[in-house]
């Protein structure tokens, strides 16, 4: 293993909760004649015919909102890592075609990944009654608090279609930042950080796969870009499989102290109906608090999930492989593959409806 970069890392991607609040940039909202573009999108594609899969990125066009996909992007890889962005046009729209407005929007961004050994490319995030703690279950199946964590992507959406009684808020952390303050604080354990830990799949793993694999928490690829992989309960679930080593007690002192500073570094986001956020998973986590929902299933809290693999992504170290697959940049990775079916949406960047043009303008780091 070659020795860990022990330097801090700088950057719009290096914020606190309390500097994000006054940062500019990574929130907007829907105007109205943007909305309604939206709208006219998502029927159009609808009534095409299309199933969902089948809508590619020129399907879905939207001219008013592509400084808007531009701003998003860049802020995403070169800004902060995360963007709110409040009023999207659900109110008026079913479920259904909330899907299709959803699908276009995150083809307007990157590539749809399956986010499940069932192949789903879009998943809703709500309670159907799994319960944390068990060897199989996925959090967005489950209801309660969620422990801050990372996705098997570049890029993680949610838009939110409905709201609980109470709580259920959104928690995001700079994962560069619980970096540099752990150098700071304990130098003594970011070198253990930067060492391998073992993951569970969840038992999602196919054929000729691991049901874990080892990764470490911090790590920087060749070229210095920086990615973080993060999540306790993926950590306790590989120690329940008796061929993984157990956890060291400085192992576990480690992970205790980024839970710890992702707790206060964090900022918390009431999330309303309409309300579309995006998460750069290499340099932020994120979590949720408990809440109350609604007995009428109809009515219980629920989000819309997209994976992105993002035309702009970072090079990630070779070791990353065995969790997105390809490592270079701008490449289609990440996602969960299924036992049979395609792992991506779309094997290339063409296929998706991505012109060479589009690729140009959003590897180029260029907002709006």
């Amino acid at each position: 293993m070659e020795k860990p970069n022990l330097t801090p890392l700088e950057g719009p991607c290096v914020w606190t909760g309390e500097s994000l609040a006054a940062a500019e940039g990574w929130r907007s909202v829907v105007g109205p004649g943007e909305a309604a573009a939206l709208k006219r999108a998502a029927r159009a594609v609808i009534a095409t015919g299309k199933s969902l899969e089948a809508v590619r990125r020129v399907d879905f066009q939207v001219p008013e909102m592509q400084a808007t996909w531009a701003r998003i992007s860049r802020e995403l890889e070169h800004g902060h890592g995360f963007v709110l962005v409040r009023g999207v046009p659900v109110e008026d729209l079913s479920d259904e075609e909330c899907k299709f407005l959803f699908w276009g929007i995150g083809l307007q961004l990157g590539v749809p990944l399956s986010q499940s050994r069932l192949q789903n490319y879009i998943a809703e995030v709500r309670d159907i009654g799994e319960k944390m703690g068990q060897a199989t279950t996925r959090a967005y199946r489950a209801g309660g608090p969620l422990r801050f964590h990372t996705d098997q992507c570049d890029a993680l959406a949610l838009l939110c279609l409905r709201e609980p009684i109470s709580g259920g808020h959104s928690r995001v952390v700079s994962s560069a930042a619980i970096h540099n303050e752990a150098m700071r604080r304990r130098p003594d354990l970011l070198p253990v950080l930067c060492a391998p830990f073992c993951f569970s799949r969840q038992g999602e793993e196919v054929e000729g796969e691991a049901p874990w694999y080892e990764r470490p928490i911090f790590d920087r690829s060749l070229d210095g870009s920086f990615t973080s992989l993060f999540s306790l309960s993926f950590i306790e679930s590989a120690q329940r499989l008796p061929e993984v080593p157990r956890l060291t007690a400085v192992q576990r002192e480690a992970l205790d102290l980024v839970a710890k500073l992702a707790e206060e570094l964090s900022t918390t986001i009431e999330l309303r109906k309409g309300d579309m956020q995006f998460f750069n998973n290499h340099v932020v986590y994120h979590s949720r608090t408990d809440y109350q929902d609604h007995d009428d299933v109809a009515k219980r809290r629920t989000q819309l999930r997209l994976w992105l693999a993002t035309p702009d992504s970072r090079r990630l170290p070779d070791g990353a492989g065995v969790f997105f697959g390809a490592t270079q940049p701008g490449a289609i990775r990440g996602g969960i593959t299924p036992p049979t079916g395609r792992r991506f949406a779309f094997e290339e960047w063409h296929s998706a409806g991505w012109t060479d043009a589009d690729l140009r303008m959003f590897r180029s780091g260029r907002g709006a």
